[in-house]
């Protein structure tokens, strides 16, 4: 069952509560971004349906043949003295194995104690699985005949609800659930409740949050990613989610902007399903009530953001996360994974400005991003005929830019992946409450050593972070990192269509890298500036467009936190 909460001062919400053991649906099946079928089965579920012997053979849990079934030994001791920590050990049976099972401060050992149907075979078994990756346990009755006939006195089992990472791709995710069968009921329902107590002492995982879906991004597909792949995720990880789906464009800053700070309290996090764009409203309200000061802005600085991508590029998840899939990024969420994310501040000449943690691009993909508006009916793919078209024009643009070079030493050649010294770890007590971000760039950045150049420029970008996606896996700045404080900016002087099809195709394979082409120029910086002159292409700004071309562009190290560890290289 789900329940439904409405909490005042918002329309369109819909409460998502439900027990962290619960699924939406006996069985379901669903299929991420990137092809992976992945099944999220409730444990009751599993012993309601009939497992022909072949699929019983990896998955059920046989007891030991020809012996009688006895309740597994089960010790408790601790360690330390007075202010020792308590831990359990018991037998149980996981994949026709007896395995000896410690409960430990830090997760659970095993040990493999011998195979009790080796005519089936045996899957790996973990040595270790911490708490900081299983999302809850569950424990049921097993009555099904299957269970009744091959598995005798093994009836009770307990649920461990996690993940496993793929083996090409580490940053790739996937749901596991480890059932250790048990005669004993006492036994496993003791071990369900010290494990779920031992993963709710922990103070980085959320417990509400605010989730907020754009329905008409992308694919359109947000609604279901969230109902088929994300939510049954956050069920079972006890997380209560208070859903919204935006109406119009920048919908969802508004509505962030407009929380008050009895709600600002109440949610961990906000989620945003959807594409980049939706993200970037989110992190543009929030950025909104931080400029406030007070305690609103202290309880903004707290707020972690997520992306669960539904979108056509999703580079933010993709950046941050090593890949588009959804259940992934909703994992990350769900286990409370924290850490820091730069933030560039985009100044207009206008007085407008807006907020940026990917990429701004003025010149080739300005243009690509106006003119393909028109194609938006087209999904995904307007990008690749419109930027053909793009390409052949072969337009450059007069500029003088102007940047802040970047202090020594400079950015070294690591990739940015989980627990990367550069950007280091998220604070769980972050409180950010520096107010620069708040103050306009052509103000803040009015002393300096400032260089400068003028010329005719086929793109001129300013990139943030990595910016990875499905074109660039290693993204357009390889080296690039999520959290220190510089910015890559590349200047492409004019050339021909074919060297500008030179540097394109080499961005799949490397990214932008220093001395790559000679009419490529890439800088680290802090901040920089850029004035057209005559005539003017469009700055597209993380997938959205300026109004004015005359912008300054400064980063913020570090300026919100999010749900993620980095990616798993």
């Amino acid at each position: 069952m789900i329940a439904e909460q409405q909490r005042p001062g918002h329309k369109h919400k819909n409460s998502l509560l439900a027990s962290p053991f619960e699924q939406v649906a006996n069985s379901e099946s669903t299929q991420t971004s990137e092809g992976e079928s992945v099944a999220l089965i409730s444990p009751a579920a599993q012993s309601s349906q009939r497992p022909s012997m072949r699929r019983m053979s990896g998955k059920a849990l046989f007891a030991e043949p020809n012996k009688p079934q006895v309740t597994p030994a089960v010790s408790l001791y601790s360690q330390g003295g007075d202010n020792s920590t308590a831990f359990a050990e018991a037998v149980f049976i996981l994949q026709q194995n007896r395995v000896s099972v410690t409960l430990t401060s830090s997760g659970l050992q095993l040990t493999r104690l011998g195979c009790t149907f080796p005519c089936f075979g045996t899957r790996h078994i973990p040595l270790a699985v911490s708490y900081d990756d299983i999302l809850s346990a569950s424990h049921l009755q097993n009555t099904s005949w299957i269970w009744t006939t091959f598995c005798s006195g093994q009836t009770h089992q307990l649920f461990i609800h996690t993940f496993k990472r793929s083996r090409r791709r580490r940053c790739l995710w996937r749901p596991q659930q480890l059932i250790l069968g048990s005669s004993s009921a006492d036994v496993v329902e003791e071990w369900a409740m010290r494990i779920n107590s031992a993963i709710r002492q922990s103070s980085h995982r959320p417990r509400d949050l605010l989730v907020l879906l754009n329905p008409f991004g992308g694919t359109r597909k947000a609604k279901e990613v969230w109902r088929d792949i994300a939510m049954p995720v956050f069920n079972l990880a006890g997380v209560r989610c208070m859903n919204i789906e935006t109406e119009r464009a920048w919908h969802a800053r508004q509505l962030v902007s407009e929380l008050t700070l009895h709600e600002m309290n109440s949610y961990d996090g906000i989620v945003a399903v959807g594409g980049d764009g939706l993200f970037q409203e989110i992190m543009n309200g929030l950025l909104d009530l931080r400029a406030q000061g007070g305690d609103m802005a202290a309880a903004a600085a707290c707020m972690r953001l997520g992306h669960i991508p539904a979108g056509s590029t999703d580079a933010v998840a993709y950046s941050i996360n090593g890949t588009r899939s959804q259940l992934t990024a909703a994992l990350h969420i769900a286990l409370g994974d924290r850490m820091p994310l730069d933030v560039l501040r985009v100044d207009t000449e206008d007085m407008q400005h807006r907020f940026a943690v990917c990429v701004a691009s003025y010149g080739y993909m300005g243009d690509l991003m106006k003119d393909s508006e028109k194609l938006r009916w087209m999904g995904p793919a307007r990008y690749n005929i419109q930027g053909a078209i793009t390409l052949f024009r072969g337009r450059a643009y007069t500029a003088h830019v102007s940047w802040l070079p970047a202090p020594l030493p400079g950015r070294a050649r690591s990739v940015c992946g989980a627990n990367c010294t550069v950007c280091g770890s998220g604070d769980p007590n972050h409180t950010h409450t520096s107010t620069a971000f708040n103050q306009p760039s052509q103000k803040s950045l009015e002393a300096g050593s400032w260089q400068h150049v003028e010329g005719d420029f086929k793109s001129v970008m300013a990139i943030v972070t990595p910016c990875r996606s499905d074109q660039s896996a290693l993204g357009l700045s390889p080296y690039g990192h999520l959290s220190d404080g510089r910015i890559q900016m590349v200047l492409v002087h004019k050339c021909s269509v074919l060297q500008y099809l030179r540097f394109l195709a080499a961005i799949p394979r490397g990214g932008v890298e220093p001395g790559q082409f000679s009419y490529v120029e890439a800088l680290d910086v802090t901040a920089m500036r850029v004035e057209p002159v005559g005539k003017e292409s469009s700055w597209n700004v993380d997938g959205e467009l300026l109004e004015n071309n005359h912008v300054t562009c400064q980063v913020h190290k570090g300026l919100v936190e999010i749900f993620a560890r980095g990616v798993e290289l």
